[in-house]
């Protein structure tokens, strides 16, 4: 590999890697607002079902939101092979980020499962589980 390449490459997980943390950022102020949302849904004695509506709303958002991030870490993995010299392991992944994703959607049903599948990581569920139960329980 050429140090161009390397350049290119370094430039490239760089601009990926920031992209990736600022997905955690704002998968930190959805859930920051969740809890707003819930505090004042709580204060001002909103109907529960409204309240929960929202909380699975925001937290059907952030799934949304982590399982993109979960793309884009695939595509900086692909670039860190690449730096290392596993040339063979990923190749096809680096440049083709949006082809790589689009031919891998399977349909509604799974894009569906993956939001899910992302939704019930406890990263995520959390704080969502927890607010939910206390809208129930209070």
């Amino acid at each position: 590999m050429t140090s161009v390449s390397k350049t290119l490459l370094s430039q490239q997980w760089q601009t990926m890697h920031n992209s990736y943390e600022n997905y955690e950022q704002y998968a930190l102020i959805i859930k920051l607002i969740t809890v707003v949302i819930a505090v004042f849904a709580w204060s001002f004695s909103l109907p529960n079902y409204i309240t929960l509506a929202l909380i699975a709303l925001l937290w059907i958002q952030e799934a949304i939101w982590k399982t993109f991030q979960s793309r884009a870490e695939t595509a900086i993995i692909a670039i860190e092979d690449k730096l290392a010299g596993n040339e063979e392991k990923n190749a096809e992944q680096l440049h083709l980020f949006y082809s790589q994703w689009q031919s891998n959607r399977t349909g509604v049903t799974g894009l569906i499962a993956e939001y899910l599948k992302s939704a019930l990581r406890p990263t995520v569920i959390y704080p969502y589980g927890p607010l939910i139960l206390m809208v129930l329980i209070f």
